[in-house]
C-alpha cells in the first residue's frame, strides 16, 4: 500500500495548527469549529483560495440571516436547526454557491447552538470569528507555504495521459490485449485526461496572480498545455472509434485495415516526437518531419480512395476512424508549430 504525503496534506495540517494557535491566543471556545473551517477552506491554488473567500462572504451572509431568523422564530431545537440548514443549502445552491455550502452549514450550526443565554453582538462576533480564523489561516498557509508549481504538476498529468494513450494506440490495432483489459485501460486514459483538463482550469486561474515568475514563459506554456490537452482528447476519440469499428474494418476487402494501422502508428510516432521536442530530449529535423507528414497525408489519401464508391455501411465504419485520424493530425500539426515557436523564442532570449 502506497503512503504519500502531498503538499496539500501538509498545508492542511499547518492551517489547522495555525488556527488552533490563534484561537488559543484569543481564548476562543469551540476552536474545533475554526479547525474544521480551515480544512474546508484549503484550496488547490492561491487564486481559488481568494475566490473561495469572496464566495464565503456571500454564502455566510445568507447563513447568518437564516441562522438568526431561525433562532428567534423557531428556536434552536434540533429540528429547527435542520430546517434552517435545508433552506439555506437550497438557497446557496440556487445562487451558485456550491463550493461553500459545507462552510455555511457549519456557520449556521455554530450560530444556532450554544445560544441558550440569548444571542447578542458579542456572541455573533465570536462565532463568526471562528469561521473567519479558519478560512484566513488556510489562505495564508496556501499562499506562503510550498506554493504549487502548477506548470510542473500539469505537465506531469499531461505526460501520464500521453503515455497511456500512446500505449493504447500501439496495442489496439495489434489485438495484443483482451477486451476487459482494454476497457480498463480506456477508463484510466479517460480519467487521466479529465484530471489534466480540471487542473488546466486551476492553472488558468493563476494567470491573474501578481507574483508569477517569468510571466511570458508561463503564458506560453499555458497555451501549449491547452493544445496538448486537445491532442489528448482527439487521441481518446480515435481510441474509442478503433475499439468500436476496427474488427469490422479488418473484415473488409482490399486490406483497408493496413492503411489505418499504418496511419495510427505514424501519427503515434509523430505525437511522441512533439512531446520529446517540448522536453528538449530530441531535435526534430524539419525536412524529415515534412517527409513524415507527406507520408501520412498520402496514406490518408489512399484510405479515402479505397472507400470511394463503397456502400454506406462501409463508410459508416471507416469514416469515423479516418475523420478522427485527420482531426488528431491537424491538432498535432498545430501543437508542433507552438512548440517550435516556443523553442525559437527561448533560443533568442538566451
Amino acid at each position: 500500500m502506497e503512503f504519500n504525503i502531498g503538499p496539500r496534506m501538509v498545508k492542511t495540517g499547518l492551517a489547522v495548527a495555525l488556527t488552533l494557535i490563534v484561537t488559543d491566543i484569543l481564548n476562543l471556545d469551540l476552536e474545533i469549529v475554526a479547525a474544521i473551517a480551515a480544512v474546508l477552506a484549503m484550496q488547490p491554488s492561491i487564486m481559488r483560495s481568494y475566490a473561495y473567500i469572496k464566495e464565503v462572504v456571500i454564502s455566510n451572509t445568507v447563513g447568518i440571516i437564516f441562522a438568526l431568523g431561525g433562532f428567534f422564530l423557531i428556536g434552536n431545537h434540533p429540528l429547527s436547526v435542520g430546517a434552517v440548514v435545508i433552506i439555506s443549502i437550497a438557497i446557496n445552491i440556487r445562487l451558485g454557491l456550491n463550493k461553500t455550502v459545507s462552510l455555511t452549514v457549519l456557520t449556521i450550526i455554530t450560530m444556532m447552538l450554544g445560544g441558550d443565554d440569548g444571542i447578542n453582538y458579542l456572541y455573533i462576533i465570536e462565532r463568526l470569528s471562528l469561521v473567519a480564523i479558519g478560512v484566513f489561516a488556510a489562505f495564508i498557509i496556501n499562499a506562503l507555504v510550498m506554493p504549487p508549481d502548477h506548470k510542473k504538476i500539469l505537465f506531469g498529468m499531461i505526460k501520464k495521459a500521453e503515455d497511456q494513450t500512446n500505449f493504447m494506440l500501439r496495442v489496439i490495432s495489434n489485438k495484443t490485449m483482451s477486451v476487459p483489459q482494454m476497457r480498463a485501460e480506456d477508463k484510466d486514459a479517460e480519467k487521466l485526461i479529465n484530471d489534466a483538463k480540471n487542473y488546466y482550469e486551476i492553472i488558468s486561474d493563476e494567470r491573474n496572480r501578481l507574483f508569477i515568475r517569468k510571466r511570458i514563459s508561463f503564458f506560453r506554456n499555458i497555451i501549449i498545455y491547452k493544445h496538448m490537452i486537445q491532442v489528448l482528447s482527439k487521441k481518446h476519440i480515435l481510441i474509442r472509434e478503433l475499439e468500436k469499428n476496427f474488427n469490422e474494418v479488418e473484415l473488409m476487402p482490399n486490406n483497408k485495415s493496413h492503411y489505418i494501422n499504418k496511419l495510427v502508428q505514424e501519427i503515434n510516432a509523430y505525437s511522441e516526437n512533439i512531446f520529446l521536442l517540448y522536453e528538449d530530449k530530441i531535435i526534430l529535423d524539419k525536412d524529415l518531419q515534412k517527409e513524415t507528414k507527406a507520408a501520412m497525408q498520402e496514406t490518408i489519401k489512399n484510405l479515402i480512395d479505397e472507400i470511394q464508391g463503397a456502400e454506406f455501411t462501409k463508410w459508416a465504419i471507416v469514416f469515423p476512424i479516418a475523420n478522427s485520424i485527420i482531426e488528431l493530425y491537424s491538432e498535432l500539426n498545430k501543437l508542433e508549430r507552438f512548440v517550435r515557436f516556443q523553442e525559437n523564442k527561448e533560443k533568442i532570449s538566451c
